[in-house]
């Protein structure tokens, strides 16, 4: 629901040719198909990209929320982890990979040689064990709010980037917010 927030702000900014979501209960780790499937899942969504376009992808590994951001022309990964900043699963990078693959297959692009990913290790850390959710909207957030989608640059490299509980707070008031307008009675 936070991306319906988020998608409202890239419309009524001129922004939704440059992001886009995908839905994670297409490619999330449980209850969501064989790595075959989601890969597939996913190269449908990457079919009507634009030029550039950064899809980003919230996933859960079971019991942990990540964020990839995919920009499918370009065969380049960012991967933002706000717990122990390492990079995805293996089985996470099958997904992606083929995803892409099947992307690039599909539309008769020339795939490069490697797809890249880049592990962004200054991502604003978690401290607490419970609100990785809450950090993978921060991200969506600022990504969005980067016009000149400049978010690799700026947490590529480790750094002392934090939420504060204010800006927590601020993510929990809008997702609320959103939530209650849609499905209050």
């Amino acid at each position: 629901m936070f991306i319906n927030v988020l998608q409202e702000y890239l419309k009524k900014h001129k922004m939704s040719n440059m992001v886009a979501f995908v839905d994670p209960a297409i490619i999330g780790a449980i209850g969501c198909g064989t790595i075959g499937d989601r890969s597939r899942a996913l190269s449908i969504r990457f079919k009507n990209a634009e030029p550039g376009q950064i899809f980003l992808l919230s996933y859960n590994s079971a019991n942990h929320w990540t964020l990839t951001a995919v920009n499918p022309d370009s065969q380049m990964v960012y991967h933002m982890d706000p717990l122990k900043r390492r990079i995805a699963a293996e089985e996470w990078i099958e997904v992606v990979d083929n995803a892409i693959k099947l992307y690039k297959d599909k539309a008769k692009k020339f795939l490069k040689k490697k797809i890249m990913w880049e592990n962004l290790a200054g991502v604003p850390l978690q401290n607490g064990s419970k609100d990785c959710g809450l950090f993978v909207m921060g991200y969506m957030k600022e990504i969005c709010e980067d016009k000149e989608l400049k978010f690799p640059e700026k947490w590529l490299r480790r750094s002392h980037h934090a939420y504060d509980i204010t800006e927590l707070n601020a993510i929990r008031i809008k997702w609320a917010k959103y939530f209650m307008k849609k499905h209050a009675t």
